[in-house]
């Protein structure tokens, strides 16, 4: 049985990426939706990136398992590509082990200015999906071009518009899951004492407007969490999670 959702209102049937984890599969509703734009967001070492390779391996797996049998893009704006973690995965991940997926199917860019953003989103992705069946695609992070830019240019926003049209443009058809992780700014109320600031993603309304669904990530002391923030099937939800050698796994 596919990994489907019916969603009753429209009678419409919505596809998931399982995360390899039956209980975040089940916090989820079924995994990461391929409806429009998911956004990752969160300080640095909260499980983002970590969470984001995972789904590399499980958009492989079978469709009966909810996976969608197919390869993944990879385009990182910051680092280089964790290869490294990205092989510890595949040597331990359940799903790895069961369903023989592997590196060899994931395609990886590397880009640095909005230009070259644009030009990979508009070509370069659209040339691999014509070529290879792709059901994943992630760029992280989403602000990073951004940020290098003149905040106060107005080609900025044009441009953010641009990019989020196509994002949702690639994923029309149901069979993409389109994954932006993004960066946080600190909200600091003078109001409230506490031993930690609240935390928005980065890029303002602008970008805001494109996304669909939204997670949060962050950590308090030595634990790990998560909330849903945005989600049309979704009531807010924080959970907490861990990361070990195979993967993000949630906590019930």
């Amino acid at each position: 049985m596919e990994h489907l959702l019916v969603t009753e209102a429209v009678g419409e049937q919505e596809r998931f990426v399982t995360t390899g984890c039956s209980n975040l599969d089940a916090i989820l509703k079924g995994g990461i939706p391929c409806r429009g734009i998911t956004q990752f967001y969160g300080a640095a070492g909260t499980g983002k990136t970590q969470l984001a390779l995972q789904l590399c391996l499980t958009v492989q797996s079978p469709v009966t398992v909810g996976g969608l049998e197919a390869g993944a893009i990879y385009i990182c704006t910051e680092a280089l590509f964790p290869s490294r973690r990205l092989q510890q995965l595949i040597e331990n991940s359940e799903i790895a082990k069961t369903y023989s997926v592997n590196g060899d199917v994931i395609f990886v860019d590397h880009i640095s200015t909005i230009d070259e953003l644009e030009y990979c989103l508009y070509h370069k992705v659209p040339a691999l999906m014509k070529a290879r069946k792709i059901g994943l695609l992630i760029i992280d992070s989403i602000a990073a071009p951004y940020r290098v830019e003149d905040w106060e240019d107005p080609l900025r926003g044009k441009s953010l518009r641009k990019v989020g049209r196509q994002l949702h443009e690639l994923g029309k058809n149901g069979d993409l899951c389109v994954i932006c992780i993004n960066q946080v700014s600190a909200i600091i109320n003078s109001n409230i004492i506490s031993d930690y600031v609240d935390e928005q993603p980065a890029l303002g309304l602008t970008w805001l407007s494109m996304i669909t669904s939204s997670i949060r990530f962050y950590r308090r002391n030595s634990t790990r969490y998560a909330c849903i923030m945005l989600a049309s099937h979704l009531p807010r939800i924080t959970f907490n999670f861990e990361v070990n050698r195979s993967g993000v796994k949630a906590i019930k």
